[in-house]
């Protein structure tokens, strides 16, 4: 078979795709296909269709009640366009900082600050970070960040990205690493300054020259000062995907793209992101590949809170472009700049009480994991659930452990509202813990001891080999009221790793000397070797059983 000729759309387009634009955008414009105002009249009449053909069903049957849902987004999508020339947009942009490592990058590029602000600031559902296509491994680095080539960088933008450093967060070094720490808010107070001096900047009419731009430069290089001796700043670049409303041409969504970038400054109020080439792109809908209707966008995955978020942004547009201050235009940047700062100053400070309030109600437990339910509280849950598993064979337990992680984690794990709801989630998630673990150890300590010593998880007992004066010993130890350890028992082992010779329970232990201890019979085995330790210690030395 001859290989399919290509169309002299396709031709075009990857001309221009090797001259840098995106192959899919050249292919649509070269294509000249079905205009935004034809695709969207399908999606409409296709997804009224849809509907319509699920008349005689009731909204029991999920088919129909999903296809009645999305005609009624539809229609009020179409309600709030009210035959305005509008369509959804995406674009991509990048932004870039300098950073002491990936860590660091993280934080100044991609957690909470130098993301791009719409019109009602910082808006999480139209804007994402995204997937950078590049050279260096995922493995590596993070799938949004991308380390930069020095060399590849001119002097001036190294320079530049240097400066945008911010000097006061070296006095809290120490406390890099902190959640919330005095290190990440001097990060945040630098930023929000950073916003609030471009807003100042252009409210004074500062950087409308390029002499006037540079004279603001100096004044504040000089007021920042050098970097510390030995920091070596390493630079970074991360990718934003935004979602916005623009007109049916491309050139009014490059427009509101670049205002999005401008919204990413450096330290002097200079907007540091750009549109990445080729990725302002319309989201028109999709052929849907089950029966080949055409999925208008507003029913198509963007969600009640994503459709409502594209217009009330848009609304703050169109209002002020009314006003006479069009998009991109100074005072629309100066009143984004302050809103972004204020934003960002008030969700880190309620992000930081939260923490706050969260590390207060945490209890450490013995094995160092931090819960809610206080470790007292947690002894009785283990204790309970050790007396559910009586009985129960090691399959029954992994059974019911599988039960209770399901419980915690698809069930109450879904709506988690309060502090009870989460204690309950610990529990089950504790329950199914240790009914796990018994059933590993039941069967470990079946294989080690034999039979006798099934018992011993349910009890709280646990063993480990070590080296003794004579060979290696298997030490038995059991829990205390109080959650602690006791050492109640010692047996040699022999060359195949199992106990040989009598059990010996420990009477009494010193540090730095060999434990006292009373061998039984040969041959026999504790079932419960706490208790077995208490009779001994009383009937040997007069100690009472607490």
């Amino acid at each position: 078979m001859s290989p399919k000729k290509q169309s002299t759309a396709g031709q075009k387009a990857r001309a221009a795709a090797r001259q840098g634009e995106k192959f899919t955008t050249a292919l649509r414009r070269e294509s000249a296909g079905p205009s935004p105002a034809d695709l969207n009249a399908l999606g409409v009449a296709d997804a009224k269709k849809h509907a319509e053909s699920f008349a005689d069903k009731d909204d029991w049957d999920w088919d129909a009640r999903r296809a009645r849902q999305e005609w009624q987004e539809v229609q009020w999508w179409e309600q709030m366009r009210a035959g305005r020339e509008l369509r959804i947009w995406n674009a991509v942009i990048e932004t870039r900082a300098a950073a002491l490592d990936a860590d660091d990058a993280w934080h100044r590029l991609t957690l909470y600050l130098r993301s791009p602000i719409h019109r009602r600031g910082d808006e999480p559902l139209l804007h994402m970070t995204w997937e950078i296509d590049s050279p260096v491994p995922v493995e590596e680095r993070r799938r949004e960040l991308d380390p930069l080539d020095p060399g590849g960088l001119r002097v001036d933008e190294r320079r530049r990205l240097e400066a945008d450093y911010p000097r006061g967060v070296f006095a809290h070094i120490a406390t890099r690493g902190e959640h919330y720490g005095a290190w990440e808010q001097a990060h945040v107070a630098d930023y929000c300054e950073t916003l609030t001096r471009a807003a100042r900047m252009i409210e004074q009419g500062r950087g409308l020259t390029e002499d006037d731009r540079q004279r603001w430069v100096s004044e504040l290089d000089a007021e920042r000062g050098p970097l510390p001796d030995g920091v070596k700043l390493t630079y970074w670049r991360a990718h934003f995907r935004v979602e916005f409303l623009a007109g049916y041409d491309e050139a009014s969504a490059r427009q509101r793209a670049e205002e999005l970038a401008a919204t990413v400054v450096d330290y002097a109020g200079r907007p540091i992101g750009h549109v990445v080439d080729g990725t302002v792109e319309p989201e028109d809908g999709f052929r849907n590949a089950i029966d080949g209707r055409w999925m208008h966008p507003a029913a198509s995955g963007i969600g009640e809170l994503g459709r409502r978020a594209l217009w009330e942004d848009y609304a703050e547009v169109e209002a002020r472009t009314a006003a006479g201050e069009p998009v991109g235009s100074r005072p629309v940047l100066r009143d984004m700049y302050r809103l972004a700062a204020e934003q960002l100053r008030k969700q880190f400070a309620r992000s930081t009480g939260e923490y706050t309030a969260h590390e207060a109600k945490l209890h450490t437990q013995p094995d160092g994991t931090r819960t809610y339910i206080a470790p007292g509280t947690m002894r009785i849950i283990t204790a309970n659930a050790r007396q559910e598993a009586e009985g129960k064979t090691p399959v029954e337990l992994r059974k019911m452990a599988e039960d209770a992680d399901h419980m915690a984690r698809r069930v109450y794990g879904k709506v988690v509202e309060t502090d009870e709801d989460v204690r309950r989630i610990e529990a089950t998630e504790q329950r199914a813990k240790v009914w796990a673990k018994l059933a590993d150890d039941t069967e470990a300590v079946t294989a080690l001891v034999g039979e006798a010593a099934a018992g011993w998880p349910l009890l709280g007992v646990t063993w480990q080999q070590v080296d003794g004066d004579d060979g290696p010993v298997l030490e038995i130890w059991a829990e205390t009221s109080d959650g602690d350890k006791d050492l109640v028992g010692l047996w040699p082992l022999g060359d195949d790793g199992k106990p040989t010779g009598p059990y010996e329970v420990v009477l009494r232990t010193t540090p730095g000397q060999r434990a006292w201890t009373a061998p039984y019979p040969l041959g026999f085995t504790p079932p419960h070797p706490a208790k077995s330790a208490a009779v001994e210690r009383s009937r040997w030395l007069g100690i009472q059983p607490s």
